[in-house]
């Protein structure tokens, strides 16, 4: 066993060298490689955090949530080891631990975070037991790959530890159901949002009850299944939150809420207050002040492809990632609040990591952003799968000569500078997850040469 882990520590080191140099990321094969030498190299690795770790996992919000906690322990003076770009399976996991790891098998960090992908927390809380764990929401995502919902909400409760502390979504009751009975949970939520209504016409999960299959009954919808709500059969029922937010505001700087002050965080999109608080409950049970959260939030730079920004030739232009009804009709409210004309690219895939079955399209709100008419300016659909995006906007109301296809990912992103946004509009760059990185290369490298020819 030691001549393994050694050997997985120093070759998985070495081809992450080799790697880096050749200016690829290097994170999940060079995991993978020492994971098949060692398949208990978590375990020996992730031991060696003095302040021990703590998990995210849940459908949307990991990656932000786990970049938002990190900008916090920094802004307390915590060296933090996690998984910044989402590499949230085994290999990407070991490959994170090994980049924070010398080849003399010394920790250079305080603290472990870890966003991790739904299906792999059983397999990896066998090898981890986290001080907090954070669950975000749960929403139905890629069913050829997760199979129904309530499978994937019935892996990740059967799995958690006994003695680890929750940070639970109370907003969301198939969330808020796992903390049900448990001791160590500090539920988090909204009183309301500005979006909130009293009926909802998204296709929601999650409405009927956990625990006696009831429908339950809403107050208030916030979006999604995620809202005020209660059984009136068994009782069960949105718990009191530990952290509520109230008076949420949105303008283009970001969100603002107030706790016991005014919070800020430079993000849009309300679901990103969920993700803000999620963050801010955990540092608090980890004991970081609440002065030092409000720097962390209010400092926070996006992670790669999270409401990321660039700056191009003449224009600005967002660039975030979408992978489900759920996140997409949430960006979707988040462009249609803007009071500026839109310019798109959406690039969709339909390779594993993205599942296989695209209908889930036709599920979005699209139609709300054809109205007026002139709200968007034009379109570039990108992609394997771009035309079943063209035909999904068509058939939202889009006119059809505001739509260009356009397979190539570089052709694409010329194909949107030569609509010539002239800073009057918002630019929105839309991939799923597959595209992701390689679009945002392509704008990297644009960004790149802009610096360099200023």
């Amino acid at each position: 066993m030691i001549l393994r882990f050694w050997l997985a520590l120093w070759l998985g080191k070495i081809v992450n060298i080799v790697l880096k140099a050749l200016g690829k990321k290097g994170t999940s094969f060079p995991g993978y490689l020492a994971y098949r030498i060692c398949p208990s190299i978590i375990s020996l690795l992730a031991s060696s955090f003095p302040e021990g770790a703590v998990l995210i996992t849940g459908t949307n919000g990991k990656t932000t949530t786990n970049n938002l906690l990190a900008s916090i322990c920094r802004a307390q003076g915590k060296k933090v080891a996690f998984n910044k770009e989402g590499s949230n399976m085994l290999q990407g996991i070991t490959g994170v631990l090994l980049q924070n790891t010398s080849f003399l098998g010394k920790n250079r960090a305080d603290l472990l975070l870890l966003e991790v992908d739904e299906g792999t927390v059983p397999a990896l809380l066998k090898q981890i037991t986290p001080r907090v764990m954070i669950l975000t929401n749960f929403f139905r995502d890629q069913l050829d790959r997760y199979g129904e919902l309530d499978t994937t909400v019935k892996l990740v409760k059967e799995s958690l530890p006994s003695d680890t502390e929750l940070i639970l979504n109370a907003d969301d009751p198939l969330v808020a159901q796992i903390g049900s009975g448990r001791p160590k949970v500090y539920y988090y939520g909204s009183k309301s949002l500005p979006i909130s209504q009293k009926e909802s016409r998204e296709a929601r999960e999650g409405r009927y009850c956990a625990h006696c299959g009831q429908e339950l009954r809403y107050t208030l919808f916030h979006y999604g299944q995620l809202g005020i709500y209660e059984c009136t059969e068994c009782g069960f029922k949105r718990p009191a939150p530990y952290l509520e937010a109230q008076e949420v505001f949105q303008d283009e700087s970001g969100i603002t809420f107030w706790l016991d002050r005014e919070y800020k965080v430079p993000l849009q999109g309300y679901y990103n207050l969920y993700n803000a608080l999620a963050a801010f409950c955990a540092a608090e049970r980890l004991g970081i002040s609440r002065e030092n959260i409000h720097l962390g939030l209010i400092n926070y730079v996006s992670a790669a492809g999270r409401m990321e920004q660039f700056t191009l030739p003449g224009f600005q232009l967002t660039l975030n990632l979408i992978k489900n009804p759920t996140g997409f009709n949430q960006v979707i409210t988040t462009l249609a609040g803007l009071n500026k004309p839109l310019y798109l690219l959406l690039v969709i895939n339909d390779l594993a990591a993205d599942g296989r079955d695209v209908s889930w399209l036709w599920d979005t709100e699209l139609e709300i952003l054809c109205q007026p008419e002139d709200k968007i300016k034009g379109v570039v659909c990108s992609g394997l799968r771009a035309e079943d995006m063209a035909l999904r906007l068509k058939y939202a109301g889009l006119k059809p000569e505001k739509i260009i296809i356009e397979k190539s990912l570089p052709k694409a992103v010329e194909l949107l500078e030569n609509f010539k946004p002239d800073g009057n509009e918002a630019v929105y760059v839309l991939p799923n997850y597959t595209p992701l990185f390689p679009i945002r290369d392509i704008l990297l490298a644009k960004r790149v040469k802009e610096a360099a020819r200023a």
